[in-house]
């Protein structure tokens, strides 16, 4: 199932990142992306976590529902050998759960077992809503952030 994202105003962003890195360390000019991705990622992780496998006899008590995580971070080195990691990316965001047999079982499928997705689907059913949220956050917190940066460095 393929989808398409049209996005504009890329090249505005790109330049007052580059901006900002200029006025202060580009690694912390990036945490203040964080929050953004956090909760742009927050209405997939609400679908994957309706649709995630649930066993109710499951004796040990963690279901993979509760091991679901969302992460915003600078891509390191292990992010960067993925094929969706560009090595322009300022930061990415992460939905997942704990790794473990069950999961990449339900997820993947086996041999013996038909896949269940619902960390996929959850991030292809909420895509537009990930990139609205994203782009609200965004027009927020850069312009702020640039005027902080610029006031503190002495730049009108």
């Amino acid at each position: 199932m393929g989808f398409y994202i049209e996005t504009d105003g890329f090249k505005e962003f790109e330049s007052m990142l580059i901006e900002m890195s200029k006025m202060h360390r580009a690694d912390l000019v990036a945490r203040k992306l964080y929050p953004a991705m956090r909760r742009a990622l927050q209405p997939a992780y609400d679908y994957a976590k309706s649709n995630a496998g649930y066993d109710p006899n499951n004796k040990s008590g963690i279901h993979m529902r509760e091991t679901l995580r969302i992460d915003a971070r600078v891509p390191n080195a292990s992010d960067r050998k993925s094929a969706y990691v560009d090595d322009n990316d300022a930061v990415i965001g992460v939905l997942s759960v704990k790794k473990s047999a069950v999961s990449l079982a339900n997820e993947f499928g086996t041999a013996k077992m038909a896949k269940r997705p619902f960390l996929v689907p959850a991030l292809q059913q909420t895509i537009n809503q990930a990139l609205g949220i994203l782009s609200g956050e965004l027009s927020e917190i850069l312009p702020s952030y640039m005027n902080q940066l610029s006031k503190k460095k002495g730049v009108k």
